[in-house]
């Protein structure tokens, strides 16, 4: 190694020499430098827009936004909207919220289960998928003397909770209730328990 300084006409004043290896000390060009300096200062502003200050929708709160006026103009409220809606805090917030006032009773805040099954474990009696989550707290389950929350509710309230829900699946609470129903992955399906009279009711 030399400290031993020299000029290149090329490269510039040569600082240092690693084994045969020469480092310069050049300027970077300002572009570089511009542009280095103002992707820090989006970032900045990005985040406190977003995240600290909540001043505008995230990228996830505007596309859970999307879906849910699609659903609201006729269109099928379908797993990828629950799944969006269990992504926004804003919507996990809200169905806390309502879960803590009207279903905390039967399942526990912490979803542990009650009267009402365990919300955190694998198994789920009708399925866990986003899509069987929210039919259930719309359509209710008689059998099991849950209520039909979609009329009490309304449809934002509903797919809000079923979010939330969605968020407690395998979080395996301590001294939760014993499981109940199958066990229920990504990917797999739900028992159809519809009868041709009530075709579009399903309860997990």
């Amino acid at each position: 190694m030399s400290d031993e300084k020299r000029h290149d006409e090329i490269q510039g004043e040569i600082i240092h020499v690693y084994d045969g290896i020469e480092e310069a000390d050049n300027d970077l060009p300002l572009w570089w430098l511009f542009t280095f300096y103002g992707a820090i200062l989006f970032g900045i502003v990005y985040w406190y827009y977003y995240e600290g200050f909540n001043v505008g929708p995230s990228p996830m709160q505007a596309y859970a936004a999307e879906l849910r006026r699609e659903a609201a103009q006729g269109g099928e409220v379908n797993d990828a909207l629950i799944e969006a809606l269990a992504l926004d805090s804003s919507a996990v917030a809200a169905g806390r919220e309502v879960f803590t006032a009207q279903c905390a009773v039967c399942h526990r805040e912490d979803g542990g289960g009650n009267i009402g099954p365990n919300l955190t474990d694998n198994h789920w009696i009708h399925g866990g998928s986003p899509l069987t989550i929210h039919d259930t707290i719309r359509n209710g389950v008689p059998s099991a003397s849950m209520p039909a929350w979609g009329a009490i509710l309304g449809p934002n309230a509903v797919q809000q909770v079923a979010a939330y829900v969605v968020t407690l699946r395998n979080t395996d609470v301590p001294d939760g209730k014993a499981p109940q129903g199958e066990v229920w992955s990504a990917g797999g399906s739900a028992p159809d328990t519809r009868s041709a009279s009530d075709a579009g009711t399903e309860g997990p």
